[in-house]
């Protein structure tokens, strides 16, 4: 299966969208590193909360009676089944009774519009969510009739356009240590609301694991915050165990990417239970009572979930059970280009279903939640995978990791900090491989200026293929010891529409390969502000094809794994000495 339809199948399971529209919003995305768009704002985040609360309980052919969530980064649109649903998110509309006290969700507003009703939250309308009913149901008229009801018991509504926000809170106060008597509850949909917004946005998850499933979302206040528990019902005939949930939970690509608990798994014959994020949220799984023996005609949705699973984790392989576990090493000694080669490269072998992971090192420690676990950085449709991981050069074991990352991947690249000019600090021994990733315009003329007789005189002199040569050596890698430490060669940039090298840098590769760098392939270059997109994104054919054609050149020149490292190590110290 092509990656654009994969693609589309695995948003369509968590969202419920229409093929077309699916189609149409994955192409607008900038890349496919996240599927399902995050909230941008926290006051969006906080109006999916209280959504989710007021529909948690709902029934329906589809999950809570949502038939379609179609999700952006500053807004949100849900279809519904039916007018119930509507009706159960009235209670958060604001309003005042007559003995002033507030009700309901603070600057939240709903009006009507051409599609259905609008709802904002915020001074600024941060939050923005799109509610649209089926065909012949009019919420306009069931938000006017909510509002006439709430004016004839006296009580003023605060939710319609025109209402004015109140006055801006003071400025918080240092603690004195007891609580004052006026402070206001904190809002407990406002402390961490991007769990219940990511939960809401991929609604139609449950349904896509086990067929004819039930879902509910119930909340707790705990602390400042709430905890959210997911009730999933599952036909009798299937066992209440469902490893699905958890690996689509924690997936970073499709999923919310929360972190699974240790030791939360409590699995017997009546029920599974399993947490997340830091007992933030519990899933559990049981028989239900009435599950769904009907599905929506026509919106049946590809069944690829078993592929998309099986992408979640790397595979716990050992090192005897597999012939990769090379590591490559790309270096960049004048920018950070390295990045986007290396995600060109690990794409496209992870679309040839190989298991590739991009390791970045860094010596500082302040990424705390990124050094544990590998993240998946692209769907691929197959049996390859494409991850990415830190590592810490100075506070954590960064031999053991890359160990570690031999076992469970077919190729890592490695990108070690900044190059620094010190080989021993830039060069790693514990790659197999190391490659330059430069720039690919070789110069074809060279200028002198001189001043004779009182006059400015410019010259402009050709070069042949070895000046050139020699002229982008010096350019490019005057800061590398190319002639002193071994380098496996150069990955070179080219322009987006190239596809090869002409007569004259066919020529200038020849000159370079007798200097010790041979180039091994070209990689088109993203140009500036545009999308870093890779094989395993949104590409013309032709630029595919090119790519995975260059990157598998690339591997083709690769050393044995573990073969040379003493020897280059043994190099870097005899540089040093000198």
């Amino acid at each position: 299966m092509r990656i654009e339809q994969y693609v589309v199948d695995v948003r369509r399971q968590h969202t419920g969208e229409s093929l077309r529209e699916a189609r149409l919003r994955l192409a607008d995305l900038r890349d496919w590193s996240e599927l399902v768009p995050t909230a941008k704002d926290s006051e969006q985040a906080r109006l999916e909360s209280n959504l989710l609360e007021a529909l948690g309980c709902g029934q329906g052919v589809n999950p809570l009676g949502v038939s379609e969530v179609i999700p952006c980064t500053d807004q949100l649109e849900l279809r519904l089944e039916s007018a119930e649903q509507f009706s159960s998110l009235l209670p958060l509309l604001p309003y005042k009774d007559r003995r002033r006290t507030q009700h309901g969700v603070l600057d939240l507003r709903a009006y009507a519009s051409r599609q259905g009703v609008e709802l904002t939250l915020g001074r600024t309308a941060a939050g923005r969510v799109r509610v649209l009913g089926p065909a012949g149901c009019d919420l306009a008229a069931i938000l006017d009739a909510h509002r006439t009801a709430t004016e004839e018991q006296r009580y003023e509504p605060l939710w319609t356009k025109d209402t004015s926000h109140g006055p801006m809170p003071r400025p918080l106060r240092r603690s004195t240590g007891t609580p004052s008597k006026t402070t206001k509850p904190v809002d407990p949909h406002s402390v961490r609301p991007y769990l219940a917004s990511g939960l809401l946005r991929r609604l139609h998850l449950w349904p896509s694991l086990i067929a004819s499933s039930t879902v509910t979302f119930t909340s707790q206040p705990h602390a400042t915050g709430l905890t959210w528990t997911v009730q999933h019902g599952v036909p009798h005939h299937r066992p209440v165990h469902n490893a699905s949930a958890a690996a689509a939970l924690t997936d970073t690509v499709a999923g919310p990417g929360l972190t699974l608990d240790a030791d939360s798994h409590h699995c017997d014959h009546q029920q599974c239970v399993q947490t997340f994020a830091s007992g933030q949220l519990t899933v559990r799984t049981t028989h239900a009572s009435n599950p769904h023996s009907v599905q929506r005609p026509g919106r049946a949705r590809a069944n690829v979930l078993s592929t998309f699973l099986s992408e979640a984790q790397p595979p716990a392989s050992g090192p005897e059970q597999t012939s990769g576990g090379h590591v490559l090493q790309l270096v960049d000694p004048w920018g950070d280009d390295r990045l986007d080669a290396a995600k060109q490269l690990t794409a496209a072998w992870a679309q040839q279903e190989l298991r590739t992971l991009v390791l970045r090192v860094d010596s500082s420690s302040n990424r705390p939640g990124e050094t544990g676990s590998w993240k998946r950085a692209r769907l691929t449709g197959g049996k390859g995978a494409m991850f990415t991981k830190y590592a810490e050069f100075g506070h954590g074991d960064l031999e053991a990791a890359i160990a570690r990352a031999r076992e469970e991947f077919d190729h890592v690249i490695m990108i070690k900090r900044q190059w620094t000019g010190l080989p021993l600090a830039g060069l790693s021994p514990l790659a197999d491989d190391h490659i330059v990733v430069a720039g690919g315009d070789f110069d074809r003329t060279t200028k002198t200026t001189r001043i004779r007789a009182g006059e400015l005189r410019r010259t402009t002199i050709p070069l042949t293929p070895a000046e050139s040569a020699v002229a982008w050596l010096n350019r490019h890698l005057a800061r590398v010891p190319f002639a002193e430490v071994p380098l496996t060669g150069l990955v070179l940039w080219c322009a987006p529409d190239e596809r090869g090298p002409n007569a004259f840098d066919t020529e200038v590769d020849v000159e370079l390969a007798r200097h010790g760098v041979p180039v091994l392939g070209r990689l088109p270059r993203t140009p500036r502000r545009s999308p870093h997109r890779t094989v395993l994104d949104r590409l013309p054919d032709e630029r595919r094809v090119f790519e995975t054609q260059q990157a598998m050149q690339i591997r083709s020149c690769f050393n044995p794994p573990r073969e040379n490292a003493e020897v280059f190590l043994a190099t870097l110290r005899e540089y040093a000495e000198c």
